[in-house]
C-alpha cells in the first residue's frame, strides 16, 4: 500500500500515566487515535477499549483492495460502524466494573480510498478533540471540529477563538465514546493530493502547539521519517509544557516523500 503510516506517544511530563491509544493498520489503509478520560484507570481501559473493538472490525471487513468499489456513504456508514462497536464495547465493560462507570474516550479514526483516476479521498470519523490535520504544502487544515463545551459556544458566536483561548473550561467534551447511551461520529471527507501528511492526534498536541506552530514542526521535518517527524511533534510539545498525553499518527503516500531544499 502506498499510503503508511506511523505513530508514537508519549505521557508528557505532568500527567502520571499515558490514557491515550493508537493504531497504526498499514495493511488495512486505518489509522486510529484515542484519548481516554474517566478517573485514574478508566481513561487508560476505554481507550485501549476502544482501539482494539475498531481494529477488530476493521480485521472483519473487506480489505483496502475493495474499497475503490465501495460509496463514501457505505465508507461513512463502516466507520460509523466501528465507533459504535467500540462504544458498546466499554459499556459492556463498564457494566461489568461498576466502579468504571462514566468512563469514555475520544477517538478519531482515517481511512483512505485511492480510486486510481481521481484524487485519494480521506474519509475521517472521530467523536470529541483528537484531531485529523491535513498538510498540502505551506498550509494546514484541521478536517476535524472538537466536540467541546468551547467550540459550541464559538459555533453559536457566544466566543471569539481569541477569547476560547486558555478559557478555564479548556477542553470540556460535549461527545465522549462509550459515555452516553448513544453516540454520533461526525464523518468528514477530504480530497487529498498525493504529497500531502495527514496527522491525526490527541489533544495534548493540539493544546501545546498551535497549527501554526504544528506546520513549522513538519516543514522542518518532512523529509525525515515519518517516525521521526511524530517524535520531533511530541518533543515540541513536551518542550512548551507538555500538560497532557501526546500522541501522533503521521500518515503519507511513500511513493511521493518530499525532499528537503
Amino acid at each position: 500500500m502506498p499510503w503508511r503510516g506511523a505513530g508514537q506517544t508519549d505521557r508528557g511530563h505532568v500527567r502520571s500515566t499515558n490514557q491515550d491509544a493508537f493504531a497504526v493498520l498499514n495493511t488495512m489503509q486505518v489509522w486510529i487515535v484515542a484519548d481516554g478520560m474517566g478517573g485514574h484507570a478508566g481513561g487508560e481501559i476505554a481507550s485501549h477499549l476502544a482501539v482494539e473493538a475498531i481494529t477488530a472490525y476493521f480485521r472483519q471487513q473487506p480489505q483496502p483492495s475493495e474499497y475503490p468499489a465501495l460509496s463514501e456513504h457505505h465508507l461513512s456508514l463502516r466507520l460509523t460502524q466501528a465507533i459504535d462497536t467500540a462504544h458498546h464495547a466499554i459499556r459492556t465493560h463498564a457494566q461489568r466494573h461498576p466502579h468504571l462507570q462514566g468512563m469514555g474516550t475520544t477517538v478519531v479514526v482515517l481511512t483512505i480510498v485511492d480510486r486510481g483516476v481521481s484524487r485519494p479521498q480521506a474519509v475521517v470519523a472521530h467523536v470529541g478533540d483528537s484531531r485529523a490535520y491535513v498538510i498540502h504544502e505551506s498550509t494546514i487544515t484541521c478536517v476535524t471540529r472538537d466536540h467541546t463545551v468551547l467550540e459550541d459556544r464559538i459555533r453559536r458566536g457566544l466566543l471569539s477563538p481569541h477569547q476560547a483561548h486558555r478559557h478555564p473550561l479548556g477542553h470540556v467534551l460535549t461527545r465522549a465514546v462509550g459515555v452516553e447511551s448513544t453516540v454520533t461520529p461526525d464523518i468528514t471527507t477530504y480530497p487529498l493530493a498525493l504529497t500531502d501528511l495527514i496527522l491525526l492526534c490527541s489533544d495534548g498536541l493540539s493544546k501545546m502547539l498551535s497549527d501554526e506552530h504544528i506546520l513549522q514542526v513538519v516543514h522542518e521535518t518532512q523529509a525525515q521519517s515519518l517516525e521521526h517527524l511524530c517524535q520531533a511533534l511530541i518533543g515540541e510539545a513536551n518542550r512548551q509544557g507538555g500538560e497532557d498525553n501526546i500522541t501522533v499518527i503521521a500518515v503519507r503516500n511513500e511513493e511521493k516523500i518530499p525532499t528537503s531544499g
